[in-house]
This record gives structure tokens, sequence and C-alpha cells, in this order.
């Protein structure tokens, strides 16, 4: 994958860019001179990674780092950025974590989750993208007590 990803340059959309996972793809995929289209609407993403991407990037790698501010729940502001900028893959990383969140908020928790969901994918389908990644969590499996299942 490293070898196909420096081979040809490609726009790539990363959800969830601010985050712990999002930033670090960020940051991989600028040092392999890939054009990133960073949005996160700071729920739980860190200002701290935008910045430390911008300012890592340097010269030639920051003119590649384009970010915004976006909820995925916007599906038609969604939409709108991701059909501008024509990506080829959308690495789909935002969400609301945390069982007791979505225990405590489950509205939010769904509309992050799963309504941001189909308002990436479909706005995925409107601009023709022709890969699309999903990444879920741990928090889906729920808490393991059993300690033979490892």
């Amino acid at each position: 994958m490293v070898h196909e990803v420096q081979s040809v340059q490609r726009c790539w959309v990363v959800t969830g860019a601010a985050g712990f996972i999002g930033s670090h793809l960020v940051e991989q995929l600028l040092s392999l001179g890939q054009r990133v289209v960073g949005i996160d609407n700071f729920s739980t993403g860190k200002r701290e990674n935008i910045e430390y991407l911008r300012n890592s990037a340097g010269g030639e790698h920051a003119r590649l780092f384009t970010f915004f501010e976006q909820d995925v729940r916007d599906r038609e502001g969604l939409t709108t950025l991701v059909k501008q900028h024509t990506p080829d893959v959308i690495l789909h990383q935002a969400a609301l974590g945390s069982v007791p969140r979505s225990i405590q908020d489950p509205i939010s928790s769904h509309q992050s989750n799963v309504d941001g969901f189909i308002n990436m994918l479909d706005a995925a389908r409107q601009a023709g993208v022709k890969r699309f990644v999903y990444a879920s969590s741990s928090s889906v499996y729920g808490d393991i007590t059993d300690a033979s299942y490892w």
C-alpha cells in the first residue's frame, strides 16, 4: 500500500482529522506527498493537532494540506465540500466515541455516528469517489469481562 501511495499523488479526505487516528493519518499521507483535505468539527478532536500538522508539514507539504471546520451532520455543507475537492479516497474517522456518552445522550451519538456516516457515504457517491474507508471503534464490542476470550 505504501508503494502505491508514493507512486501516484491522490486527493484524500480525512474526516476526524483533528482526532488521534485522523491526525496521524493526515501526517503520514503528507509525508508521502499526498494532497489531504482534513475535516473536523472539534467536538472531540483537538485544534492543537491541526496546528501541529500545519507547522510540521513545512514548505512543500504545507500546500498539500487544507483543513475545514465542518460537521458531518451537515449533509449539504459536507456534500458541497467533497464535490469541490474531488477526492480519490475518503478515510472516515469522524465519530463521537464513548459508550457512557451514547447512553447519556443517544441522539447526539446517533446523529454523529449514524447520520454522519450516511452523509459521508452520500457525499462520496455524489462526488464519484471510488474508495471509502470507514474506521469503527472498539467501543462497538463493549466490555469483555471473560479473560479467557483473549
